[in-house]
């Protein structure tokens, strides 16, 4: 039984590392976030059809350095509404807004306030960004900072978001 564990453990942490290599499916509707104006929606709702999703926070440090090139590529990309920023801070959601103007990032984000994005894509860490389907099947996955500057990892991204 104790190598069924191990071998479990090992394969999670080898398929949290980078694309998947199986499929997933998340019930996106299982997480209820607020913008800064206190409007709430479900995670689903946000999800028409291949989206990135990025799961940052305050006091995550290497979010501190990946946000400002997480902004910088999805202007390139003009991304629009295909990258959802979801911050898992449990403080108000003007903690979130003072926190990314501070750092001179003016995407807009919202926060979990019900729910766990952490249970549902089984996150360890953050930052971790996603990419769904429309059906919520995960289609790329990866815990840790994504190197955005990086034409062959971010490509893996954008090749997802064009299929």
């Amino acid at each position: 039984m104790m190598r069924i564990s191990i071998l479990a453990i090992v394969a999670g942490l080898a398929w949290g590392s980078g694309a998947l290599a199986r499929p997933m499916g998340a019930d996106l509707d299982a997480v209820t976030l607020e913008d800064g104006t206190g409007e709430t929606v479900l995670l689903g709702e946000l999800v028409e059809g291949a989206t990135i999703l990025h799961f940052w926070a305050t006091w995550c440090a290497p979010c501190r350095e990946e946000l400002p090139e997480l902004q910088a590529f999805a202007e390139a990309e003009g991304l629009g509404e295909r990258l959802v920023l979801v911050s898992v801070d449990t403080a108000e959601y003007g903690r979130v807004a003072a926190f990314l103007d501070d750092l001179g990032v003016g995407l807009s984000s919202w926060r979990q306030v019900e729910g766990n994005v952490g249970s549902v894509f089984a996150i360890l860490g953050y930052p971790s960004t996603v990419v769904v389907d429309g059906a919520g099947e995960v289609l790329w996955r990866r815990q840790g900072a994504v190197d955005w500057g990086d034409g062959v990892e971010a490509g893996e991204v954008t090749d997802l978001l064009e299929e």
